[in-house]
């Protein structure tokens, strides 16, 4: 019997924080042009740090990536916080000066590294192909829990 309860317990508690994000994501919909199939990409997708409060997810878009991040705030909600101009950092490294040379772009977020000083840092990796060759680039992204950024 209490085996039976802690495993309801659990997955109640799973389908919370599961709840919380998706409710997230429907919320900043409107904001971001987010379809149906995009919150449920994003949710089967995002990164998340080991504690569970930040998680990063990118969207492929005509134009270039959406990149959000979402950080759980104090009350249980979350904000979310547009890193799209990663994409462009990124390939600025590459020196090439415009989208339109490049066959094909993927931008994702690789992991999140472990800091003692309050902030978050994530990494983002784009990769680029032009003329059958791929080039890879990443940023290491610095914010705080309440989203102020900072790009390196």
């Amino acid at each position: 019997m209490c085996r039976v309860l802690l495993i309801i317990a659990l997955l109640t508690a799973a389908a919370v924080a599961e709840t919380s994000f998706d409710t997230a994501l429907r919320s900043s919909a409107s904001k971001f042009h987010l379809t149906a199939g995009d919150i449920q990409i994003a949710a089967q997708t995002a990164v998340w740090n080991e504690p569970r409060n930040a998680a990063a997810i990118t969207l492929p878009r005509q134009k270039g990536v959406l990149a959000l991040v979402l950080l759980k705030q104090p009350g249980g909600d979350y904000l979310t916080v547009d890193f799209s101009l990663v994409e462009a950092a990124n390939l600025g490294k590459l020196g090439l000066k415009s989208r339109r040379v490049y066959e094909r772009i993927e931008t994702t977020p690789l992991e999140w590294l472990s800091r003692e000083d309050g902030h978050l840092q994530i990494t983002f990796r784009t990769r680029a192909w032009s003329g059958g060759q791929r080039y890879t680039v990443t940023e290491p992204l610095l914010l705080t829990v309440n989203g102020k950024v900072s790009w390196r």
